[in-house]
């Protein structure tokens, strides 16, 4: 009898173990869903080349919060992990125009795409941009490539 008891729980074991390692190996992982989106590009000089250290502030229409960046060596900035909405973009540099967008609309999993060219002037001096550029590409799945304005 205790052999028998010995053998049922011996193969209760072993049949539980190889459903967990069946289990473990055959699911596959979901994909990850993000509830944000993000806003990137480059600022450059009329000549085309990068302006390091720009101050590039995004602010949500909505909520009013303001997030700042600077661009690096590149001229390139990132905003990641934007709630949906609409926000106004603006880039200021010492020696040129200030650029002003009132609205970028920032969608789910998907990365908006705004580069900017600064014109060398006065930071008071404003060049807002008051409708959609026309020419909106999709580079990439998720990513949109807004023309690059001549202001």
């Amino acid at each position: 009898m205790r052999r028998l008891c010995f053998r049922l729980s011996s193969l209760f074991g072993l049949t539980a173990f190889c459903i967990g390692i069946c289990l473990t190996f055959s699911s596959s992982p979901l994909p990850a869903q993000s509830t944000y989106g993000s806003v990137t590009g480059s600022v450059t000089d009329p000549s085309g080349a990068p302006i390091t250290g720009t101050q590039v502030t995004l602010t949500n229409l909505g909520t009013s919060e303001k997030r700042i960046q600077t661009t690096g060596d590149d001229g390139l900035y990132l905003f990641p992990n934007l709630l949906p909405g609409l926000y106004r973009i603006e880039v200021e540099k010492a020696g040129f125009n200030k650029y002003a967008r009132p609205e970028v609309r920032v969608e789910v999993n998907q990365t908006s795409r705004i580069d900017v060219s600064l014109q060398i002037g006065n930071v008071s001096q404003v060049v807002e941009v008051t409708a959609e550029t026309p020419g909106e590409s999709v580079n990439s799945p998720g990513v949109h490539q807004l023309n690059r304005p001549t202001h």
